[in-house]
């Protein structure tokens, strides 16, 4: 009765997690939590059509994070869009509920007088959360289908990186700036974003190469990893791609621009340095489709250390304007 976009193992295991149940045994052996963020739903969507007037979502969960710079909105909610088709979609409420519990109920809406045309309906997903179990409401006597044309294409954006990729710290699942670009470029995006463990393992740059129907890989790890550790893995990483992508674009991005970019010098002077390294490494790679795009200007010329809620993580603001940014850049390179 939906469609599950997003999730790309979804089908396959019948589970809202971002990576296959092939890597259970192998994510625990990697350092830090990338087998506890695997299972967070962050870039997850269902999409159908409906002429209901009534919606109501119950959802269990089996993790949660406690995150205090992070609304409970963002990290375990779902936020819901309507409309004719994806790109014009309009938002229209995000589910509330007791953030001490691990299930709630929640009603966006209840209007008996509701249009009895059929819409579009998206709920996305959390960013920083594990659902274990979803189920939607309607109305008994309503018509509803799964959405199986939300994009134009079978193409997909493959993300890796940061707590900043996986969403932190919107305040809803909409506005990572993964759903952002997906909704101005009609594209899937899948969210490969590890918070505090994108640490470019090769474990799982060998799952994204599995991904079929990869129209674009975007790398922006560079925040998680120490530069020594960069450039032991950068190079690995992409040449793992290219094995099986020989000529997909992969954009490299360099981290945001973070508070100490306006306070002191050294971290000014080391930043630039692993900047000028990444670019170095897509120049002189001999690759023609590998680019590289300085992170320092991601978040826009204008009100720049306005846009994070610690000086770190974008807000709803910045990942507003990140996607602004890249959104004219990325649908160029797609375009050639």
């Amino acid at each position: 009765m939906v469609k599950i976009y997003g999730l790309y193992w979804f089908n396959e295991d019948k589970r809202y997690h971002r990576l296959s149940k092939k890597l259970d045994n192998i994510l625990p052996e990697l350092e830090g939590s990338v087998d506890v963020l695997a299972g967070n739903s962050s870039g997850g969507i269902v999409a159908f059509y409906s002429n209901t007037n009534v919606l109501k979502i119950k959802v269990k969960l089996s993790f949660k994070f406690h995150m205090g710079h992070m609304p409970y909105t963002g990290q375990a909610g779902f936020d819901l869009y309507i409309g004719n088709n994806y790109q014009d979609m309009k938002f229209y409420r995000t589910s509330n509920f007791d953030f001490n519990k691990n299930e709630y109920e929640f009603t966006f809406f209840n209007h008996p007088a509701l249009s009895s045309d059929n819409k579009l309906y998206v709920l996305n997903f959390p960013l920083y959360a594990t659902v274990e179990e979803l189920l939607i409401g309607v109305n008994p006597d309503c018509n509803i289908t799964p959405c199986l044309d939300l994009f134009k294409t079978e193409d997909k954006i493959v993300f890796y990186g940061t707590s900043i990729t996986q969403g932190g710290c919107a305040s809803r699942p909409g506005m990572s700036y993964t759903q952002i670009l997906s909704r101005m470029l009609g594209i899937e995006c899948l969210n490969y974003g590890f918070s505090g463990n994108g640490k470019g393992h090769i474990e799982i740059a060998l799952a994204l190469s599995e991904i079929q129907d990869v129209k674009m890989f975007v790398l922006d790890y560079e925040a998680n990893v120490t530069f020594d550790r960069l450039k032991a893995t950068l190079d690995n990483f992409v040449k793992c791609l290219r094995e099986k992508y020989p000529t997909v674009p992969i954009v490299i991005i360099s981290k945001i621009m973070m508070y100490l970019e306006f306070h002191d010098s050294d971290y000014i002077k080391n930043e630039k340095k692993i900047r000028n390294y990444q670019k170095n490494y897509v120049k002189n790679s001999n690759d023609e489709n590998l680019y590289y795009i300085d992170g320092s200007k991601v978040l826009g010329k204008n009100n720049i250390s306005e846009k994070t809620v610690d000086g770190c993580h974008p807000t709803d603001y910045g990942f507003i304007s990140m996607s602004d940014y890249l959104y004219p850049i990325i649908k160029k390179i797609l375009a050639k």
